[in-house]
């Protein structure tokens, strides 16, 4: 059986990652897989026990995809359980991993990231070449995640360097948008493991925190991602087509998803920066009054914090570009935060 084109149900659940204590996954049975919002798709072939390290699973065949694809109950975090992969010698480069919900997941700066049952929470091995070589990773990654949203019908903004946004009622082209104007739908987070480099991708399918429970400055509200009609994604059928019949599940989501990523990227894989290009058309904000907060600028004599421009784009390196009053600058780290007049507008 070829490793690549296997899902694997870990049915014994994931020892802890680290010193953490208690398990990385919970078990999660083939019964308890079905009735779940996962659900992963009928097969002729049965099961097969497998393993490896002190790991278990059940393994069958999955066409298709461009890594072994691991399926958890609830863990502690998609990046916890790849961890315990990884150093088990069973997460090579491709393979991902999807669980019904976390315990402990996060966001950027390590806040925490409510993940109740039903979203779309996936750890994906990138491979340490290329833009992912480097600080360009995050937004790389998220240019993939966003151009294989746009082939699932389902539009979305890549908010430098790591963010999904999605377009609300309010919202106007090339007029930078207020805090309802947009919805933040997903997210990712990279971690570095042991040479590896795993990035943690979350979507909200079918529920979003409230604002209520974001932190006092948040940039924009939280919201489900939907598709170009503005339904959900989970459970459509086939109004938009035959070939996307199967999209029911979580499961068949991010299989469709992946291997979208996985396409785009061994398409344009080659020694010519290919990314900025797909960042560039997916990039929020372009030609929008914006303010960085905490901005950590490409080159050390620029120590303004925050700094307000208009957005150009992203650089090969992965900084991004903004005309401010001093020129074209690049900044490798911050807080993109719409201008002070669309707080101003979104306020009153």
């Amino acid at each position: 059986m070829n490793e690549a084109s296997v899902i694997r149900l870990l049915f014994r659940g994931l020892p802890p990652a680290g010193n953490s204590g208690g398990p990385s996954a919970l078990p999660f049975s083939p019964e308890e897989a079905a009735a779940s919002p996962l659900c992963p798709p009928p097969a002729d072939t049965p099961w097969k026990e497998g393993g490896t390290g002190g790991i278990f699973w059940l393994e069958r065949a999955e066409p298709g995809l461009p890594g072994p694809l691991y399926i958890t109950g609830a863990a502690t975090s998609t990046l916890d359980a790849a961890r315990v992969l990884l150093e088990a010698g069973a997460f090579p480069e491709h393979a991902s991993l999807l669980s019904l919900s976390q315990s402990a997941g996060r966001g950027q700066m390590r806040r925490n990231w409510s993940s109740p049952s039903g979203n779309l929470y996936s750890a994906l091995r990138l491979p340490v070449s290329g833009p992912f070589a480097g600080f360009a990773a995050a937004p790389a990654c998220g240019a993939l995640v966003a151009e294989a949203l746009a082939a699932e019908h389902c539009p979305v903004m890549l908010k430098w360097p790591n963010d999904i946004l999605q377009p609300a009622p309010g919202f106007r082209p090339g007029v930078m948008p207020g805090r309802e104007d947009c919805r933040k739908v997903g997210g990712m987070l990279l971690e570095e493991r042991h040479g590896a480099l795993i990035a943690g991708i979350g979507l909200n399918l079918t529920s979003c925190p409230p604002v209520s429970s974001l932190r006092d400055n948040y940039a924009f509200s939280a919201g489900v991602l939907l598709d170009e009609s503005g339904a959900p994604l989970l459970g459509r059928g086939q109004e938009i087509g035959k070939e996307n019949k199967d999209i029911v599940t979580i499961f068949t989501l991010w299989r469709r998803l992946a291997g979208h990523m996985f396409s785009c990227y061994a398409s344009k894989n080659s020694p010519e920066p290919w990314w900025p290009e797909l960042a560039q058309k997916h990039l929020a904000f372009k030609g929008c009054r914006v303010t960085l907060a905490d901005a950590c600028p490409e080159r050390e004599a620029m120590v303004r914090t925050p700094c307000e421009g208009l957005v150009d784009g992203v650089t090969a390196s992965g900084a991004l570009r903004l005309n401010t009053a001093y020129g074209t600058e690049t900044f490798l780290g911050g807080s993109l935060l719409p201008g002070r007049e669309s707080l101003s507008s979104s306020s009153e």
